[in-house]
């Protein structure tokens, strides 16, 4: 005979609670008093923070937790230490539907630090270029690399192993290729770039038709290459249309035969803002993820066949089978996953607003303030440097910590102001008109220890040959904007450059080389910031002396440089 009894409270953990305190919830509720308001509070806090670039893990969600009821004083007999545990995450996670756990992709701080307004006005640029433009008429180009490495893949294993390991070969070689597509879901035939010297007709057969390959010794798209892929590719599916062209701003993907082409044809290049792609690049926002991840299974799978088990790396001439393979795979979702990239990026349709975020009401002023701040300190470096000095230390000498600082304070004393910009490497110096190279700084060997004096010398030698540089040469008056040709001084010498950006601390210039008698650009750009008190004033732009070589002509400075 079985006993009847009434169950106590507290007993089981699934219905802790009366009827009267269900009603007395439920009314409450109704009532809008506070447990929802908390509830969805809570959720916008977790995905502003993810907004924000500082999600939040398991981990920190605990510790938040704990710190929340130490705060209001309650502790919690299930919880160790009054912090809840791993169970109780996932239940949290499952009351609310909004919130889950992903794997966050990790970006530089100078891609963090796109903020909004930049992206907007961009957009708002674009509305020019695009307005009136059929959809099909709008393009994005952008290349990336299909890698040799598939990635790990979970294995299943006793708990006592320690070293896991599973046969693949795998490298860290890569092929490049060029993608194309429009707003209505369009994509042009991909274009490969294999790293090799020369090109061999089997690495271009049993592929998709009208696919065409190159090489380039780096396995990157140059300016020949890409003009190659512009005028075979893309030029005969635009030509004679009023079609913008959205794209980085690779040098090597501008030209003069690109952009007479681009004239004839009523075609625009749109260049996007600088580390902005993961936002504004509509490929990389929905075409390539999923292109990545169906790579890495057609990967896996060759790896695993006979063939692919007997090859150390994916062989050029099975790469067109490979690649003709993870295109049947994406025809099927390419159309929908490129119209929801132009659509995300704001592009079509036009959207100057395309961030739509979480409702600022339900969060209080001092925590979105204190995010702010965080999001600052990270992407726009928070804390000044400390100002670097230049030691020029004869060969065969040295200096110790406390001469150093010594002339820091020397420095700091109105002896010289340098710039607090990085200083390139590469610049050459002139053994005429250095000055720097005159002045010895504090240095000593084992029998010789500069003196107070000779550091007062030294100021005065350094502050004469500073005033004097550059002040009897007669510069056209500066103007304060981006695209003037403008000279500047540099450790004592005199360079030409181009203001390319300009910051409430100084102007960026791009300089140019001496070269010889002449000067050039450099290959990889010389860009820098300067204070406006080191800008001497604007030139002519330099003139062109050789037609083959970039090789330039500065009048201006003849009389100051001389080879």
């Amino acid at each position: 005979m079985r006993r009847n009894y009434k169950k106590r409270l507290g007993s089981r953990n699934y219905k802790n609670y009366t009827q009267e305190n269900l009603r007395a919830c439920l009314a409450s509720i109704e009532n809008k008093v506070s447990t929802q308001r908390r509830a969805s509070e809570e959720c916008d806090c977790i995905l502003r923070l993810s907004e924000y670039g500082f999600p939040l893990t398991a981990f920190d969600l605990r510790i938040v937790i704990r710190t929340y009821l130490d705060r209001i004083g309650r502790k919690v007999t299930k919880f160790r230490d009054n912090c809840p545990g791993t169970e109780w995450v996932s239940s949290f996670l499952k009351r609310r539907p909004c919130l889950t756990q992903r794997f966050a992709a990790n970006i530089k701080r100078s891609r963090a630090a796109v903020d909004k307004e930049t992206v907007i006005a961009y957009i708002k640029n674009l509305e020019d270029v695009v307005r009136d433009v059929l959809p099909e008429n709008i393009w994005n180009f952008d290349e990336t690399n299909l890698s040799d490495d598939p990635g790990q893949k979970k294995i299943i294993t006793k708990r006592v192993a320690k070293y896991l390991e599973l046969i693949r070969n795998t490298s860290k070689s890569s092929t490049s290729i060029m993608f194309a597509g429009n707003a209505v879901g369009e994509l042009l035939p991909p274009y490969v770039v294999y790293k090799s010297k020369q090109l061999w007709s089997t690495w271009t057969e049993h592929g998709t038709k009208r696919v065409r390959y190159n090489n380039s010794p780096s396995g990157w798209f140059d300016m020949n290459i890409f003009n190659d892929w512009f005028f075979t590719q893309i030029l005969p599916r635009l030509k004679k249309q009023e079609c913008p062209i959205i794209g980085d701003n690779l040098s090597s993907h501008i030209s003069v035969d690109v952009l007479k082409a681009c004239d004839q044809n009523n075609i625009r290049f749109v260049c996007l803002p600088s580390h902005s792609t993961h936002l504004t690049q509509p490929l990389d926002v929905a075409f390539f993820h999923p292109m990545k991840v169906a790579w890495r299974k057609i990967l896996t799978e060759w790896k695993a066949s006979v063939q692919g088990s007997r090859e150390t790396v994916v062989q050029k001439s099975s790469f067109p089978v490979l690649l003709n393979r993870l295109i049947d795979i994406l025809e099927p979702t390419r159309e929908a996953n490129l119209i929801s990239g132009f659509r995300k990026c704001g592009i079509f349709p036009l959207d100057v607003n395309p961030f739509r975020t979480v409702d600022q009401t339900a969060l209080q002023d001092s925590f979105l303030q204190s995010l702010e701040a965080k999001r600052l300190e990270w992407t726009k470096g928070g804390t000044t440097k400390r100002r670097q000095t230049k030691l020029n230390i004869t060969p065969g000498k040295s200096v110790t910590e406390e001469l150093s600082k010594l002339s820091d304070d020397k420095e700091n004393g109105e002896l010289a102001k340098p710039s607090t910009a990085r200083r390139p490497r590469h610049r050459r110096a002139s053994s005429e008109s250095s000055y720097a190279d005159s002045v010895n700084m504090s240095v000593h060997d084992s029998s010789d220890v500069a003196s107070l004096d000779d550091l007062e010398n030294l100021e005065v030698q350094f502050n004469a040959q500073a005033e004097g540089c550059g002040k009897n040469i007669d510069f056209k008056p500066l103007v304060k904007a981006v695209g003037q040709y403008v000279v500047f001084t540099y450790e004592g010498e005199i360079f030409p450059g181009k203001i390319t950006k300009i910051c409430e601390q100084g102007p960026y210039v791009s300089s140019m080389k001496k070269s010889l008698k002449s000067w050039k650009w450099p290959e990889l750009p010389d860009e820098i910031q300067y204070h406006w008190e080191e800008i001497l004033g604007c030139i002519d732009p330099p003139k062109k002396v050789s037609l083959r070589r970039d090789i330039y002509s500065v009048p201006a400075l003849n009389q100051i440089w001389r080879s």
